[in-house]
């Protein structure tokens, strides 16, 4: 395992781009994939409303761009629309749940891509990539979007020497939910008595515990020492946990009895 000092990741893009000028991207994800399915769009005149079905879910147009895409922004091409292979439909690099899919006609260069919305999402306030603004559809009614992703963070105090790295892997309602680390940029010593905070995110935690309910985190710590070595840290950190919740009980130590161990100040 890697890690880095926080769980946030620094995403650094070379180039980033209006959506105006996403065909002239150098991006393989642009291009069909082999043997691409036609999507058929299904226009309901009741409502007025324009509903596609992809891998399952029923999608409808929700948003258009705001500001700037960066150029890493689309993950893969599904297909096209209506047999017209110009007018293509992309799954998202800042969104993998699939809760929104972009719609885009690679024939123009002026051609703005449009967003759809997965149907199963309505009346809700779900995370968004920052570059979708809402439309105001009226058959998308309260449905909401938010920028910020919630997260539960816990506080880690490394109060031990010799410790270059600590890595971590974590467990929500028993189910396997990542895996991450804290360390100085450069590699060197963490200072004894220093506080890190880690992250759980939503993403981490979708799927594994009902929206707005606790869930059970369970988290398992190694340390790697100056020297390189890899020491298991003794103890498992379990904790009943909320998105927003903050915990700063934890701390790893370590002494030539026990070696390096988890230390709860509750």
């Amino acid at each position: 395992m890697k890690g880095i000092r926080t769980t946030t990741i620094i995403l650094i893009a070379a180039l980033t781009i209006s959506g105006c000028s996403l065909k002239m991207m150098h991006n393989d994800a642009l291009a069909l994939p082999p043997n691409p399915h036609s999507f058929e769009q299904v226009y309901f005149e009741d409502d007025g409303e324009t509903s596609i079905e992809i891998n399952g879910r029923t999608y409808s147009y929700f948003g258009q761009l705001e500001g700037k895409m960066s150029d890493d922004s689309v993950r893969e091409c599904l297909g096209y629309i209506d047999n017209d292979k110009d007018t293509r439909i992309y799954s998202l690099t800042d969104d993998p749940l699939d809760n929104f899919l972009m719609v885009k006609h690679v024939g123009g260069i002026m051609d703005q891509p449009e967003f759809l919305r997965a149907k199963d999402t309505i009346h809700e306030n779900i995370l968004a990539p920052y570059y979708i603004k809402t439309a105001s559809y009226e058959s998308w009614g309260s449905s909401g979007i938010h920028y910020e992703m919630a997260s539960a963070t816990i506080g880690l105090v490394c109060n031990a020497e010799n410790v270059s790295e600590i890595e971590y892997e974590f467990l929500i309602n028993g189910e396997s939910a990542g895996i991450g680390g804290v360390r100085y940029a450069n590699k060197k010593e963490i200072k004894k008595g220093e506080l890190f905070e880690i992250d759980i995110d939503e993403i981490r935690v979708n799927g594994k515990a009902d929206k707005d309910e606790p869930f059970t985190i369970s988290v398992k710590f190694d340390v790697i020492g100056t020297d390189g070595q890899i020491h298991d840290v003794e103890g498992l950190y379990v904790r009943d946990m909320m998105l927003g919740a903050s915990l700063n009980d934890l701390e790893i130590r370590y002494d030539d009895n026990n070696g390096y161990y988890l230390f709860e100040d509750i």
